[in-house]
């Protein structure tokens, strides 16, 4: 391409004038620093988003069964057994779940209880989240509360009383209306730690415990089911749902935390919005180096218009200018972005102030996200080149 040629040349010759190299590195600079900024704020956006989603998975399935009417349904074995057959499902379990009142030491709040089985454990790593205690308590009669939960109730330490209070759905009478309640008392087996609203809402107690208290007996709330590494999670959940028939919904963590996830999307797209003006600004840099070249270049211009050459060609030969120089910027700014992206990620320089479950800011580098960041400023870059080209070349004319 001779217009490349050219552009190449004007680029790296080394005679040329000490200003024009100055107003190049300065564009060139002024390209860089937007987009190693832009690579590492969605390196961290990123980052949030995988730890929001890990923290999420404390509580979540995979995939979810739950009834479609109503709160619970029947506790039906042979349904578990034929889901966790499935060739890409890990592990399935059934839970109870609902909102309840807690009292210890003359605390009181609501919470909510959350009875599992021994199998909930091969569906979702809790274990590894709760601290002064163990999972495998709740199975002698003990309960599990988050940290925030635990700390308003003033339960600091194991064998401490706390009574769960449910409606008794069986027994509801205006003028008795304490006959209405049935209660449950439990011991604290341990403490879970994980994000704010886990930490503040959730208890775990073992599953038949919980049915008797909420007077549920033979009834669930849902089945959580993990699948294995390479499954395809849309695949899996159809086949799940063929299992589970019409009564019963079946849904992926995605779709449980739908709301949340959307609005993850529109923040990533504020921010690439944000950093696509941001770069959109910073290639009008390139204008200043164009037009000195332009007007540097002058004799060049009248002798290859002598020679014959079509106005096109000199169009692209600038064009092409400004094209080198944008992406020179982008491609340092992109590897400065990775660079200073993957020392975070090792090394933690930036701390999460704060009482956090993380130390540092988490980071993720996407490929997709650094090939958007590198066609907006490229893009920019070409746009911005091509109008100041054809308007100076015009106005010389």
């Amino acid at each position: 391409m001779l217009w490349f040629t050219f552009a190449r040349r004007y680029m790296f010759s080394p005679k040329s004038h000490s200003v024009i190299n100055i107003i190049a590195i300065i564009s060139v600079v002024a390209v860089v620093v937007p987009t190693a900024a832009m690579v590492i704020l969605l390196s961290i956006f990123g980052g949030l988003g995988s730890v929001i989603a890990s923290l999420y998975s404390t509580v979540d399935g995979d995939i979810e069964v739950i009834a479609r009417r109503g709160q619970t349904f029947d506790h039906c074995e042979a349904l578990i057994e034929r889901i966790t057959a499935l060739d890409d499902v890990a592990a399935a379990a059934p839970y109870i779940e609902q909102e309840v009142m807690a009292s210890a030491g003359g605390r009181r709040t609501t919470l909510k209880i959350r009875g599992v089985d021994a199998r909930y454990e091969e569906v979702i790593p809790i274990a590894d989240k709760v601290e002064r205690g163990a999972l495998d308590n709740i199975f002698n009669g003990d309960i599990i509360l988050g940290s925030n939960l635990a700390s308003s109730l003033g339960a600091y330490g194991s064998g401490t009383e706390i009574e769960l209070f449910a409606l008794n759905r069986k027994q509801v009478s205006t003028l008795l209306p304490i006959g209405s309640i049935a209660r449950q008392r439990y011991e604290l087996g341990g403490v879970v730690h994980s994000n704010a609203e886990i930490s503040s809402t959730l208890a775990l107690a073992e599953l038949e415990s919980v049915q008797q208290l909420l007077h549920y007996t033979g009834r669930i709330s849902g089945v959580v089911v993990s699948v294995t590494p390479d499954a395809d999670i849309d695949a899996t959940r159809e086949a799940i749902a063929a299992i589970a028939g019409e009564d019963r919904e079946v849904r992926t963590r995605d779709q449980k935390n739908a709301s949340m996830n959307t609005i993850l999307r529109m923040e990533k797209y504020a921010i690439m919005l944000i950093g696509a003006l941001i770069a959109l600004v910073a290639t009008f840099s390139i204008v200043g180096s164009v037009v000195m070249l332009l007007t540097d270049k002058r004799r060049d211009i009248a002798t290859l218009q002598a020679m014959g050459a079509p106005q096109r060609l000199i169009e692209r030969i600038f064009v092409g200018e400004g094209m080198l120089l944008t992406s020179t910027g982008c491609i340092i700014g992109i590897i400065v972005g990775v660079a200073l992206s993957l020392g975070q990620q090792h090394f933690g320089w930036i701390a999460i102030p704060g009482d956090s479950l993380i130390e540092s800011y988490p980071v993720a580098i996407n490929g997709g996200d650094i090939a958007m960041v590198a066609l907006i400023v490229i893009l920019s870059g070409i746009v911005i080149s091509h109008f100041t080209v054809k308007y100076i070349l015009r106005k010389n004319n």
